[in-house]
């Protein structure tokens, strides 16, 4: 009997406002020439945790391990003030906006969410930046000098669990779950 699986990660959800300013950066950067696979601007997020194909009967203890590390956190503000890419302008794979330093609440956010989801067998790539991906690339263009994000901070109040599905069209991601932070 073949087991049914989701293919889920946690993120931080960007308001409208925010939405519409990334969107503008794109607008920037196509305008620039840069040649990038872009991201639907209702996919934009900020990953917390990709947790990849999980077991249906799994889920329950994912949802049940992310209330309790989201009620043991306090709301906080992450600033859209850069824009960037990985893993340098120079050969740019990821376009990004976010801030323009790390932003230790963020850091301990993900910590937060990783460590009990670790303790059910999942495993983290070890980064924790901030960021909203945009586009991917090649690597072989430069990333233009564009003006980043008008928007004040984005307020981080919750956590949410998606189900991503890969369609010819691009990606599309269900909410499964939100987590508000705090108790």
């Amino acid at each position: 009997m073949q087991v049914a699986r989701r293919r889920l990660f946690v993120a931080v959800d960007l308001d409208d406002a925010l939405r519409a300013e990334c969107a503008a950066v794109v607008d920037r950067l196509r305008a620039n020439g840069w040649p990038g696979r872009w991201v639907a601007t209702e996919n934009y997020h900020l990953t917390v945790a990709f947790l990849g194909g999980v077991d249906d009967e799994r889920v329950g203890a994912v949802q049940s391990a992310l209330n309790d590390a989201a009620s043991r956190l306090a709301p906080f503000e992450v600033p859209f003030d850069a824009v960037g890419a990985f893993p340098n302008a120079r050969k740019a794979r990821v376009a990004w906006v976010g801030p323009a330093a790390p932003v230790p609440a963020f850091t301990a956010l993900c910590g937060a969410a990783r460590g009990p989801l670790a303790a059910l067998g999942f495993t983290f790539e070890p980064h924790a930046d901030a960021h909203v991906t945009l586009a991917r690339s090649d690597g072989r263009a430069t990333l233009p000098t564009v003006e980043p994000p008008n928007a004040p901070p984005l307020r981080v109040d919750a956590l949410t669990l998606y189900q991503s599905f890969a369609e010819r069209t691009g990606a599309r991601y269900v909410v499964l779950d939100r987590f508000a932070l705090g108790p």
